[in-house]
């Protein structure tokens, strides 16, 4: 009975980390990862965006980084049917 509860708990504890924990480190992720990009290659960043009609300055890449990949990490596919044979 122990076992069962204690599943049950851990069950909830993955989705929760699942819903709330996951999403938040993606978002950091890519926050640091469009930080660096500014560092690097920001202007060119900035100006390639403006010959396409988005204006955006360069204090924000860090931020349209971390929102995309926050939104990105909805949208990830995983293969859960797997077929194994031992041939």
């Amino acid at each position: 009975m122990k076992k069962d509860i204690s599943t049950i708990i851990l069950v909830i504890l993955g989705i929760i980390a699942f819903i709330f924990i996951l999403p938040w480190i993606a978002f950091w992720l890519a926050y640091f990862g469009g930080w660096i990009t500014k560092i690097l290659i920001g202007k060119q960043l900035v100006n390639g965006f403006a010959l396409i009609g988005i204006t955006l300055p360069i204090e924000k890449i860090p931020l349209l980084a971390g929102t995309l990949g926050w939104i990105g990490g909805f949208f990830k596919a995983i293969n859960t049917n797997y077929k194994y044979n031992k041939d």
